[in-house]
């Protein structure tokens, strides 16, 4: 079993991502052995698929406007004492796609009322291509984005939810508490009495999290970040299709030897070869949904058992799909953007929706 990857968790926008995400904000921020090297720096290479704007690789985007690059200018990344970041070169090869992306995109309507439905990534490496002008067309008219939930302050603004919780280090096994040690004395302080106090399923999201930083990983806004911000500028409505509190709640009431064995596989899990994280992110990319695709590969690793697939994913999708067709009472237009473990699989939003006798077309 391989630990959730927080790139593409079932559980976006919420506050599993928030701590995961501030674990991170924590180890770039902390001091690393008196020292304080300078910024990842990104020399000019010569490549036909990438470019070096103001220092930073990027993609061309040739047939899509200048507002479709994913990494912003002034993105900087500090060294970790321990990571193995790769070179210029290497992370150009990283970035590198040669296929046009077209991720999955399906509909459902009827006389005066369109969903569209899109399965995003919540993370994704900066300077990653993922928009079509087909996506551009379906937001341009579109009058109301919904989502998992909606973000509204800073990763440093969101604070962890009360816990009565003993510490981490007291709810693993006894064979798994020596790797845990050991992984609790490489983070900074602030870092490990979070990581100490998070739901034990929380805490398998970190672990993962953090050791893809270690291997280079660089986490960048998600297609979700994107599609927030447009609608927002545009003044169009943003909503959440659920409550991520009653969602948080329902997950953290799974059985703790549930969540525990998360937490053990996470810290079994061999690291990961950096093509092998990004397998996942390339096949979304790609459209690729199917049962061969890494996405479902990743996806059916990364949920366990049945204790955590339920709150997780089939149980969300089941109301999800009420909701949508319930919202089809509604003329207009809307766009709906979720992860895209959600659309994936017997128990998927796209299943729920057509158990339902919905008809669901894939439009690309």
């Amino acid at each position: 079993m391989v630990p959730i990857r927080v790139a593409f968790s079932p559980l976006g926008g919420s506050w599993a991502r928030h701590a995961a995400m501030l674990m991170a904000a924590l180890l770039f921020s902390a001091p690393v052995a008196a020292r304080d090297p300078p910024p990842i720096s990104y020399r000019a290479v010569a490549d036909d698929d990438a470019v070096s704007r103001h220092g930073q690789p990027q993609l061309r985007y040739p047939r899509l406007s200048p507002d479709d690059r994913v990494a912003p200018d002034d993105f900087d990344v500090r060294w970790l004492e321990g990571a193995d970041w790769p070179s210029d070169s290497e992370r150009l090869a990283q970035l590198s796609q040669n296929y046009q992306p077209r991720p999955a995109i399906w509909r459902i309507s009827d006389r005066d009322t369109t969903i569209y439905l899109f399965g995003t990534i919540h993370v994704l490496p900066p300077g990653f291509a993922w928009r079509t002008a087909a996506l551009d067309r379906i937001v341009a008219r579109s009058s109301e984005l919904i989502l998992e939930s909606v973000e509204r302050n800073s990763l440093r603004d969101q604070a962890p939810p009360a816990t009565t919780l003993p510490p981490l280090s007291a709810r693993v096994g006894a064979d798994h508490r020596a790797k845990l040690a050991a992984f609790t004395a490489s983070l900074p302080p602030e870092a490990a009495t979070l990581f100490d106090q998070m739901p034990s399923w929380i805490a398998s999201v970190a672990i993962s999290l953090v050791r893809e930083l270690r291997s280079g990983e660089v986490p960048g806004p998600g297609a979700d970040d994107w599609l927030e911000a447009q609608f927002t500028a545009q003044k169009k409505r943003v909503r959440a299709i659920e409550n991520s509190d009653q969602v948080i709640a329902s997950v953290n009431a799974v059985p703790e030897v549930e969540q525990q064995r998360m937490v053990h596989a996470a810290l079994d899990a061999p690291i990961r070869s950096r093509a092998d994280l990004r397998a996942a992110t390339h096949a979304w990319a790609k459209g690729e949904v199917g049962p061969d695709s890494a996405l479902t590969i990743d996806l059916a690793a990364a949920t366990g058992s049945a204790a955590l697939a339920a709150p997780l994913l089939t149980n969300r999708n089941a109301a999800w799909a009420a909701t949508l067709i319930a919202r089809m009472r509604r003329p207009g237009t809307c766009l709906f953007a979720a992860g895209a473990g959600h659309f994936i699989g017997d128990g998927s939003l796209i299943a729920q929706l057509e158990m339902r006798g919905v008809r669901v077309d894939r439009v690309q």
